[in-house]
């Protein structure tokens, strides 16, 4: 039996007024991927492939995903030195998406050289004894710094999951890039759990870090988020709230919203035996400017009946009972992928990078890759596709200042598609 496989991707674009040649690349994009068993093996052929899409020696930005039970203090020296040092940034996951497959284990590389797109990145670690606005703006001012004096186009971070109090962080990360700049984001997350995720700067292995970077340059971004999921019944209010806590609803304990609906079963969710039931039935919150639902999946439930979610809960907002299905999974990845598209401007894309929620893996099952399908017959399948399952994933909403605001969602899907 085969113990690995690679997969690579190459996409050289071209300006259409120049004849094809290496020294006249515009944009390379080499994509690499291996599951062999040998981690510092995965490694060096992920590498290569990726480096192997690039007819120039020197990768100018790279992105790093592992999944599964990876060493990355192996893994990381390894595809410095194989792609020579590039701005390298990345995390662990429950899971890597490719063009043509879902994986969850193996190491995927993403290595880009351009003469046109520029990068700067930045990190910020013991993020738990700082402040949420302080851990926001001193990686947006360190990665401002390295990105120097260019049009900025996006920002893209991973972060630790068990961060709790993102909302400040995202405030302070837009006030300092920019209230119209697109901000995505990802926690990481590690085998379908988040106790041993990391992330990557460089030449760096981080635990209670955030690491991101911003893309620009000549360059167009679309950024698309869905989550398909609808409301189950009438709105509720959250009467009482703590940061990611949720202590009452209409003046309730919180938890009565969910033996209201399920009676017996709700003994399950309380008793943490069914994951399946927090995930098919996730808390949307109402956000009015957007007239849309962020979701929050319970991830715990005290003995007081408060519900402890992941990402803070505004006080005084509307709440409902949410429920989705595979169907309106696959439906959401597609309306993704459209409203990223559109806002392509009519650009054609370069590389879509997915990052989506480990619960939708989970709902799937063997039925995850038909979510990439659906972006694959918006952007043709042909246009390369890296991305990772997250543990709560950042997304731009429409907000009343006419501006998309960054926010957390879970169980959501997030298409970069960069043009």
């Amino acid at each position: 039996m085969c113990q690995y496989t690679i997969l690579c991707e190459a996409v050289n674009h071209f300006p259409k007024d120049r004849r094809k040649g290496i020294s006249e690349v515009s944009t390379q994009i080499g994509i690499g991927f291996s599951r062999h068993l040998d981690h510092q093996q995965a490694a060096r052929e992920a590498a290569l492939q990726a480096k192997t899409g690039l007819r120039t020696t020197n990768a100018a930005w790279a992105m790093l995903l592992c999944a599964g039970h990876c060493d990355p203090h192996k893994i990381v020296p390894i595809v410095n030195e194989t792609l020579r040092n590039p701005r390298l940034i990345g995390c662990s996951t429950a899971g890597i998406i490719l063009s043509n497959s879902i994986e969850t284990r193996g190491v995927a590389v993403l290595a880009i050289a351009s003469d046109e797109m520029k990068f700067g990145d930045g990190f910020v670690e013991h993020i738990d004894t700082m402040s949420p606005p302080d851990v926001g703006t001193e990686l947006a001012k360190r990665c401002l710094n390295d990105f120097g004096a260019h049009g900025r186009q996006v920002f893209v971070f991973f972060v630790d999951s068990r961060f709790k109090n993102i909302s400040p962080l995202l405030k302070s990360i837009q006030g300092t890039l920019g209230n119209i700049f697109p901000v995505v984001g990802a926690g990481s997350c590690s085998h379908l759990q988040d106790k041993d995720a990391f992330k990557i700067y460089r030449n760096r292995v981080l635990t209670n870090a955030v690491s991101g970077v911003i893309m620009g340059g000549h360059m167009t971004v679309g950024v698309g988020s869905q989550h398909g999921w609808r409301p189950l019944g009438k709105p509720r209010t959250i009467t009482g709230a703590t940061d990611n806590i949720i202590e009452s609803i209409d003046g309730r304990p919180a938890y009565d919203i969910y033996e209201q609906y399920f009676e017996e079963e709700a003994a399950q969710l309380r008793g943490r035996q069914s994951e399946q039931m927090s995930i098919l039935y996730p808390l949307g919150i109402f956000i009015e400017e957007s007239r849309n639902y962020l979701l929050r999946n319970a991830v715990d439930i005290r003995s007081d009946g408060s519900i402890v979610c992941q990402g803070d809960i505004p006080q005084g907002t509307r709440v409902h009972l949410m429920i989705g299905n595979k169907e309106s999974c696959k439906q959401a990845a597609r309306s993704a992928a459209e409203e990223a598209h559109q806002n392509l401007l009519g650009k054609d894309p370069k590389l879509i990078i997915v990052l989506e929620s480990m619960s939708r893996l989970k709902l799937l099952g063997r039925m995850a890759f038909q979510e990439i399908v659906k972006i694959k017959e918006i952007f043709g399948s042909r246009i390369p596709i890296l991305g990772m399952y997250t543990n709560g994933e950042v997304s731009p909403m429409q907000s009343a200042e006419r501006f998309k605001r960054p926010h957390l969602q879970n169980e959501s899907i997030t298409v970069l598609a960069i043009g």
